[in-house]
């Protein structure tokens, strides 16, 4: 009976025998497999993550250029004069909220006009420009009335991804350099803005700005929400990366270059976009 199994032929069992070993894992095998696989993904997902991220920031910058250019556009075919528009209806579609709506970002921002009064919409192609692949929603979550304002993105809600600071203030007729005039009010306007604010619906030109290239006209939306707890509590400020001590956007300037810059300037070094403009800050 040695060297066969019980109504198998000797050829038969060793021929199986081949074929465990040679196509067969033992249970510590697969697990080794198994670990090695584990850990290959660990190390390729953040990887992958990564790019992705990459990618959809810098297809976040190329819509930033169209606009931009869409604008400079604009001033060349109105004699050196910005569009007045509100900072969420300078191009796109309709969005979600309407002129009469109580949800507060609705009420300062706007968001409600339809494309065709949007004025950039005219020198673009698609819509889509004004839709950023970041877009995470409205970061100002403790304003969140309605359900469809805390799922929304905000190309949903406003027609765009992006906010409009040409210097007007739409809704009070004071220049500010950022559009958050509507919050703090004059002291965070340029220069003669604080003390000659131009009327409520006049056009600024480009040339009131002493410096094209420090003069941030559009940006994504985070930018504008720069409260620290926005950045601490809200997931949907983080558009671009995972930062709980800082906040970052897109933004363009008025010269045309496109920066991916931090908001808050919690180091003494760095003057970021939110501080008060003068001299020495590289943004106003």
């Amino acid at each position: 009976m040695t060297g066969r199994c019980e109504g198998f032929p000797m050829h038969t069992t060793n021929a199986v025998n081949r074929l465990r070993a040679n196509h067969g894992f033992t249970i510590v095998e697969s697990l080794v497999v198994a670990g090695i696989i584990i850990a290959l993904s660990s190390l390729l997902f953040p990887a992958a993550v990564n790019i992705i991220g990459s990618a959809n920031r810098a297809r976040c910058q190329s819509n930033l250029r169209q606009i931009t250019a869409a604008l400079l556009n604009y001033t060349a075919d109105h004699d050196g004069f910005l569009p007045v528009a509100a900072p969420h209806e300078l191009g796109g579609p309709q969005g979600k909220v309407t002129s009469t709506d109580s949800w507060l970002p609705a009420r300062m921002f706007g968001g409600a006009l339809p494309p065709e009064q949007r004025p950039l919409n005219a020198y673009l192609d698609s819509f889509e420009v004004f839709r950023s692949p970041c877009d995470r929603g409205e970061p100002l979550w403790w304003f969140d009335t309605a359900p469809y304002q805390k799922t929304s993105t905000c190309y949903e809600l406003y027609g765009s991804s992006y906010f409009y600071a040409s210097g007007f203030n739409r809704m009070g007729g004071v220049m500010a350099p950022m559009g958050i005039a509507k919050f703090v009010g004059t002291e965070f306007s340029y220069g003669n803005f604080a003390s000659e604010p131009l009327p409520l619906g006049q056009a600024i030109r480009v040339t009131s700005y002493p410096s094209a290239s420090k003069k941030l006209i559009i940006g994504s939306i985070p930018i504008h929400r720069t409260m620290s707890g926005i950045v601490a509590l809200s997931k949907r400020a983080q558009w671009y990366k995972s930062d709980p001590d800082h906040l970052w956007a897109n933004a363009a300037f008025l010269d045309g270059h496109i920066e991916f810059v931090r908001v808050f300037p919690y180091d003494p070094e760095y003057l970021g976009i939110s501080t008060t403009p003068d001299e020495q800050n590289p943004y106003f």
